[in-house]
């Protein structure tokens, strides 16, 4: 693999980024080493953010005043300086002790340099300008990937306060819709007085916006709880059938209330997987919810669970009123609902499925889907087996 080739996009970590550079750098001028200097906010003060092949106290040095460095000066200023002879140049301010030549040239696009990328000899006269070009190429696409983990770090940052900003309202609105909706059950059981008809019609309606408005609510908190660093954190071997079979229980009565018939065929052994109660609770409540919710009376939801080669899979078939085929290819996107759906009469927000796609995904399993509009969906969810170390 040439230096042109390097997988630079595979760096995420500004640390990992800086430590492909220089050692790319060192490989392709047959250096004994090389360094990077970043600049500070203020452009005046230069630190070694990473080096190969120099000592460890060279990078552990206090920051150093750009006026106190001439090499860099010259390299920021006029594209590229070079030492041929450490030992009688007085450029050899910031140099290792141990380089007798040096090739620097800025870090990063033209106009606005975060720093500098520095080659080390080991010999005097190791390099000389006409290398300049292929160190800026270098510097240049280093710039490029240091400038990405830059982004992809304020993206991180952006989408947790976005989280967070979900989180704390959410709360905030929780309390007084279900102060709301206790108000109204009230008012409905006549506990306020005899209504009439009229205004039976006008509660119930404002009833089920509440319902609504509640659902919505619990959904956005799953969203931003599926999208906590913690959550990975706090991964450890789960029981699979305990959390299917409290999903199951907990639908029952739903389901019964509906005339759905909701059937669970547990598995006999016990089936661990890698990740959280809590999410793995989500998943399945939401799936199987989802099921009983868009199944009308009379039909059956069906939750099978089983071993599969290196898996556990968790299949919820249901007889419902299924996936339009122009619809599955949306069906985990944030706020979607397929068209039959929106028209079923049943409260949702869109949010449900994307909760589960996210958090099957940060357990490492897939999730699948085989419908036909009219003849009910099948879910299959699949996670890896966990099996402990002997």
């Amino acid at each position: 693999m040439t230096w042109r080739e390097c997988p630079w996009e595979a760096a995420v970590e500004l640390s990992e980024v800086l430590q492909r550079l220089v050692s790319t750098a060192t490989k392709a001028f047959v250096a004994g080493g090389a360094a990077v200097w970043l600049l500070d906010e203020t452009g005046s003060r230069l630190t070694a953010a990473a080096g190969y092949g120099v000592p460890q106290a060279f990078l552990q040095q206090d920051p150093l005043p750009l006026g106190n460095s001439p090499l860099a000066q010259e390299a920021l200023a006029q594209g590229a300086a070079l030492v041929t002879s450490a030992v009688d140049d007085p450029r050899q301010a910031g140099l290792p002790v141990e380089a007798a030549s040096a090739l620097a040239v800025p870090l990063g696009p033209g106009g606005r340099p975060s720093g500098i990328l520095c080659v080390y000899g080991a010999r005097p006269h190791q390099f000389d300008l006409a290398q300049a070009g292929l160190l800026h190429e270098l510097a240049e696409l280093g710039g490029a990937a240091l400038a990405a983990t830059h982004a992809l770090a304020d993206l991180e940052q952006i989408e947790a306060g976005k989280s967070e900003f979900i989180r704390v309202s959410t709360h905030e609105l929780r309390s007084p819709i279900t102060v709301s909706q206790s108000l109204v059950r009230t008012v409905l059981k006549g506990y306020a007085g005899p209504l009439t008809d009229k205004q039976k019609d006008v509660f119930k309606r404002i009833s089920g916006q509440l319902n609504s408005l509640e659902s919505l609510v619990n959904d956005l908190l799953d969203l931003a709880a599926s999208q906590a660093p913690e959550l990975a954190a706090s991964e450890e071997p789960v029981a699979l059938n305990s959390s299917v079979a409290r999903a199951v229980l907990l639908l029952q009565p739903r389901a019964e209330e509906k005339g759905v018939t909701l059937n669970f065929r547990q598995w006999r052994g016990e089936l661990a997987v890698w990740a959280t109660e809590e999410g793995l609770d989500r998943i399945f409540v939401n799936l199987v919810g989802n099921a009983v919710k868009y199944t009308p009376a009379d039909g059956e939801v069906t939750v099978s669970l089983q071993p599969a080669g290196q898996e556990a899979q968790v299949i919820i078939a249901d007889t419902g009123i299924g996936i339009p085929a122009e619809a599955a290819p949306h069906l985990f996107e944030e706020f979607y609902r397929a068209s039959n759906a929106r028209t079923f009469n049943a409260v949702g927000t869109g949010l449900g499925l994307a909760i589960v796609k996210r958090l099957v995904d940060q357990f490492k399993g897939r999730i699948a889907v085989v419908s036909t509009e009219g003849q009910g969906a099948t879910f299959t969810v699949g996670f890896p087996l966990y099996r402990p170390a002997k």
